[in-house]
């Protein structure tokens, strides 16, 4: 039985559109129907309906969907085993974002030596954009990123969540007083650069609590920083401007009394980190490794308690 028809299946089953599926799949619409021509073919049954609304799987589609998500995984999980001999002769390459690299990447480092006593670990920290090129590229084998990668055989799995707040100097802005959207529209506000997954969030967010915002809109000062949290807070606390930032990163700044979370009504919606592989797997152990890098950050998150961060 050919794999690549019961994944077909399985695309369509989820998308429910031919031409999305054969998007998807990087295959042309005529070769999406004939695969589940053949598959049906082969198992003599009928996986689809259609009707007024475009089409729905049968009761026999129904019952043969599970299985074939199932046979393929094993697929993948054959491929992997088959290769392995082939790639214990170099290191598994970890990518991280700050936010991972800067809080709990320490605790699954210090997991991976003591689990995975063969392999090697090179851990590479870097932006989102960056991680994600670097593994379509093969350049890595996992992505630890905040933002997922919607390309071909690319799974991701969910790893955890920050919450985000709006900070500023307390010395330059007055942080004790609750603000709209357009009242912080009206300060100068730091920016990721144009085309990362930041970038994208926070101009969604303003434009949603604030249709007349724009990123071009006119200005005495704009200000772009290339994203690490760290520089972001440093910026705050230097007074540049103010930036929404995970919170739990900047604890020790808002201790210390250099930055303090302005008092938005409209909150900043969580980070969501996840992390991302190629299916199959280029290294036996990925998914072992992401389902230990979901135990680290869930005993992180145990470890701090509180809003701040969580699985």
């Amino acid at each position: 039985m050919n794999t690549r028809f019961l994944e077909t299946f399985i695309w369509l089953a989820r998308l429910k559109s031919f031409s999305r599926t054969a998007e998807k799949l990087h295959a042309s619409q005529p070769a999406v129907s004939g695969r589940i021509v053949a598959l049906e073919e082969l198992l003599g049954v009928t996986l689809y309906e259609r009707n007024s609304k475009g089409f729905e799987l049968t009761a026999a589609g129904r019952r043969v969907l599970d299985r074939c998500e199932r046979i393929v995984e094993l697929s993948n999980e054959l491929k992997s085993i088959a290769t392995e001999d082939n790639v214990l002769g170099r290191p598994v390459r970890i990518g991280a974002s700050d936010v991972i690299t800067l809080s709990w990447m320490s605790d699954l480092v210090a997991v991976l030596g003591s689990k995975y006593v063969d392999y090697q670990f090179d851990i590479v920290t870097d932006s989102a954009n960056n991680l994600s090129r670097m593994l379509m590229a093969d350049e890595i084998d996992i992505a630890l990123i905040a933002n997922s990668i919607d390309a071909n055989r690319i799974v991701n799995a969910p790893l955890c969540n920050y919450r985000i707040e709006w900070l500023a100097n307390p010395r330059r802005f007055d942080v004790t007083k609750p603000i709209n959207i357009e009242q912080l529209c009206e300060l100068p506000i730091i920016m990721p650069p144009p085309g990362t997954p930041g970038y994208t969030w926070q101009v969604e967010y303003l434009k949603r609590h604030n249709p007349n915002y724009s990123p071009d809109r006119p200005s005495p000062l704009r200000i772009s920083c290339g994203y690490s949290p760290a520089t972001g807070i440093q910026m705050v606390a230097q007074g540049f401007g103010v930036l929404p930032v995970p919170v739990l990163l900047a604890r020790p700044w808002i201790a210390s009394g250099e930055v303090a979370p302005l008092k938005v009504k409209e909150s900043f919606p969580a980070w969501a980190m996840n992390a991302c592989y190629k299916s199959p797997p280029t290294i036996p152990i990925i998914v072992s490794l992401v389902e230990t890098a979901q135990a680290v950050a869930k005993a992180y998150a145990d470890r701090r308690g509180g809003s701040d961060f969580w699985p």
